[in-house]
């Protein structure tokens, strides 16, 4: 019965309310009657609305040959980081020779030493232990340590090396400071195989929440299996978001590997400049396959669009905007404005058409706000509306948009029928990749 004293010597201290688990793992558990049943291996933990909780113990037995238990964290008397003490007896416990139910999300198996999102941050992160918080009756995950102190300290050797660090240098960091990050920044990105998809749930806000930019550098330090994991399982709009802010090859890979039906959802979700500038990038046979799943009179204006040159109002443009028919009252135009589910990128520009679509005006919001909501569209119009053709060439879309000081401006085809509008972001990325290319031919002479 001396394994038993152990429990009697190792009562958790009221005032500690955390342990690592580093601290836990291969500690003796022992059943109701003190007799050694195996060493903590993992824990099962059930993902909750911010913090994980602990629902089962694995335990882990060497001999006579390597097996494996799961024990209810319910049958768990108490755990500390000396022992663990089982409400049940060691007979009741069932090994096998794996713990192989890959559907649940465990410590060791899944989070210790992967990578996991720092939503924080906005960075891809490594755990090098948990930080766990005593509960009544469980364990919740409270943090993660990515610090080098973390590892030492699963190694084992957390005692020799602080001593030596505090020789050399009594007030180093190393010894003062924990390098811990708050569970709620933080997502696993353990696979279910069962649907290649990640296992806890993507939280949308935190994601979201993520600059574009910083998403997409998040995705390319990903590995592949990962970035597709991770990708099936966001909401629509930060797959676009990701989508057009990664290099082309992984655009690519994730085009060839999700199914027709989520392609379509993501390419109808991409703004039409953006999928344009994709989609010339592909080999014409790839391009004409994905165009055939997109919706038909989406798809054939596109394909028009892919006809003209890069650097021409059709290539510049998007199909993205906001336009009323000349006899909708501004009191019907302001509520579809405001009911809007999609991002329209130049917000404050609406366009006015006739029956057949034929560009007759255009507006803005300042404009139909101050104007008496029962009169038409038509009476918040300018004076006169600018626009460009199809076939406009860059130089005149950016001087018509610099002398008139426009963000943005319409394009019609032949016959008047509004087609687009080119934003001046887009105008600028052209010029500013004209500007590049011309830097990039000019010699520079040598000093004399």
């Amino acid at each position: 019965m001396a394994e038993s004293n152990i429990l009697a010597t190792a009562k958790v201290d009221a005032q500690k309310m955390f342990i690592y688990f580093s601290q836990l793992m291969e500690k003796k558990v022992l059943d109701k009657n003190g007799n050694f049943a195996g060493r903590i291996y993992d824990i099962v933990v059930k993902p909750a609305e911010v913090y994980p909780q602990s629902a089962a113990l694995v335990i882990r037995r060497r001999f006579p040959n390597r097996k494996y238990a799961l024990v209810d964290w319910p049958d768990i008397a108490q755990i500390n980081e000396k022992a663990c003490a089982l409400k049940i007896e060691k007979s009741k416990l069932t090994f096998a020779e794996k713990h192989d139910n890959k559907e649940e999300l465990t410590l060791r198996r899944d989070i210790l030493d992967q990578q996991v999102v720092d939503t924080y941050n906005h960075k891809i992160i490594r755990v090098n232990d948990l930080h766990l918080l005593f509960l009544e009756h469980s364990l919740m995950v409270a943090h993660v340590d990515i610090s080098t102190k973390g590892l030492i300290r699963r190694l084992g050797l957390e005692k020799p090396v602080n001593f030596l660090v505090w020789i050399f240098n009594k007030n180093a960091g190393y010894l003062k400071k924990e390098w811990l990050i708050s569970w709620k920044y933080i997502h696993p990105l353990s696979i279910n195989p069962a649907s290649m998809t990640i296992k806890v749930d993507v939280p949308r806000k935190q994601f979201s929440a993520i600059p574009a930019a910083d998403l997409g550098d998040i995705f390319l330090d990903l590995n592949i299996k990962h970035k597709l994991a991770l990708f099936k399982s966001l909401d629509l709009a930060t797959k676009v978001k990701i989508f057009i802010n990664i290099d082309f090859k992984t655009q690519r890979l994730l085009i060839e590997e999700i199914n027709d039906k989520d392609v379509v959802e993501l390419l109808n979700g991409i703004p039409s400049d953006e999928l344009i500038d994709f989609l010339e990038k592909l080999p014409k046979d790839k391009t004409d396959g994905l165009l055939s799943l997109m919706e038909s009179k989406y798809s054939k204006k596109l394909s028009e669009i892919l006809g003209y040159s890069s650097d021409s109002a059709a290539g510049l443009m998007i199909t993205e905007y906001m336009a009323f028919s000349k006899e909708t009252t501004v009191e019907a135009a302001l509520k579809q404005i405001r009911e809007r589910t999609f991002k329209v990128e130049p917000a404050q520009f609406v366009y006015i058409v006739d029956e057949g679509h034929h560009l007759v005006g255009s507006t803005n919001f300042r404009r139909l706000i101050s104007t008496d909501p029962q009169e038409t569209v038509q009476k918040a119009a300018f004076p006169k509306t600018y626009f460009v053709h199809l076939d406009s060439s860059l130089k005149e879309v950016a001087y018509l948009m610099e002398k008139y000081k426009y963000n943005a401006i319409p394009v019609i085809d032949e016959t008047n029928i509004l087609q687009g509008i080119i934003t001046v972001d887009d105008i600028l990325s052209q010029l500013i990749a004209v500007a590049w290319r011309r830097f990039k031919k000019i010699k520079v002479l040598p000093k004399q």
